[in-house]
């Protein structure tokens, strides 16, 4: 009997729109057959909902990332006596700029090189993603993982480890470099060229840190805005470090035809898609 495919939908939220990809490995080649969109009208819990309720998707589960307010941090430990829930307590009170009982905490812990440990922590809005469960919880969707962002945008890079990303807000260029899954270093710099190249020096010194010699490919998202000399500066820097290199994909049917790969949601919905389908590239 042929073994049926693992299918798996990737969404992503933002303040415009809901984008969603569904795809399947096949050949070692991630298979995107098809893509949805919807404009956002209403709260997160409302648009979400009516979202999977207009595609009924008949097949495979969910995985989400929302733009949803996050902030990260790191910090090194002790593993003798280690307990993470007394060390969280102890010491985020100043970590980060939510309001007491604002946030849910996610972390991980991570070991380089030998006996040398990191505690890795993601802060998200509590309201924004209780919103956001309630919204899941009304359509009784498959929903397989809830992600923090802006991780999942590495998750369809050959390489994720030492790619660093770059996007464009309200208060400036908003970079992330990452390691196994983890971001080791976070800034926001004014959109010029001396100001990127220098958060870029110590964001590769940083992943040096961690045995990554260079920076393994960087990209930068909302740039259609810039004027001409901020996008001849993204230009040069993306020259010198070297553009992020995808896993291999086919796009078919709706996902040839709406699907635009380089851009910010939809490279979340198929990074979403790729992490639901346990795809291990090289990024690790």
């Amino acid at each position: 009997m042929k073994e049926k495919k693992q299918i798996h939908t990737g969404l992503c939220i933002t303040d415009d729109r809901i984008v969603a990809t569904t795809a399947h490995i096949e050949n070692k080649t991630m298979i995107i057959t098809d893509a949805m969109e919807m404009k956002r009208s209403s709260t997160i819990d409302e648009d979400i909902a009516e979202f999977i309720n207009t595609y009924n998707l008949e097949e495979g589960e969910y995985s989400i990332v929302a733009c949803i307010p996050t902030e990260m941090t790191m910090a090194s430990f002790d593993p003798h006596d280690f307990d993470v829930k007394e060390f969280i307590k102890w010491n985020i009170e100043d970590t980060f700029n939510f309001g007491e009982h604002e946030f849910e905490l996610d972390a991980c812990r991570r070991e380089y090189p030998r006996h040398n440990y990191y505690l890795f922590l993601a802060a998200v809005d509590r309201h924004e993603l209780e919103l956001l469960r309630q919204g899941i919880r009304d359509t009784c969707a498959p929903v397989d993982t809830i992600d923090c962002w802006p991780l999942p945008v590495t998750y369809g890079l050959m390489h994720r480890t030492g790619t660093v990303t770059g996007i464009v807000e309200p208060a400036g260029m908003h970079l992330w470099a990452w390691w196994k899954d983890t971001c080791v270093k976070e800034c926001i710099v004014k959109i010029n060229g001396a100001d990127i190249s220098s958060a870029l020096i110590e964001m590769e010194e940083m992943l040096q840190r961690f045995g990554v010699e260079e920076i393994q490919g960087i990209h930068f998202y909302n740039i259609d805005d810039l004027n001409e000399e901020q996008r001849i500066d993204i230009s040069a820097l993306q020259e010198v470090y070297g553009n992020t290199e995808y896993i291999p994909m086919m796009f078919l049917g709706r996902g040839r035809t709406r699907c635009t790969l380089g851009e910010l949601d939809w490279d979340m919905a198929i990074g979403m898609a790729t992490r639901g389908l346990r795809w291990i590239g090289q990024g690790w």
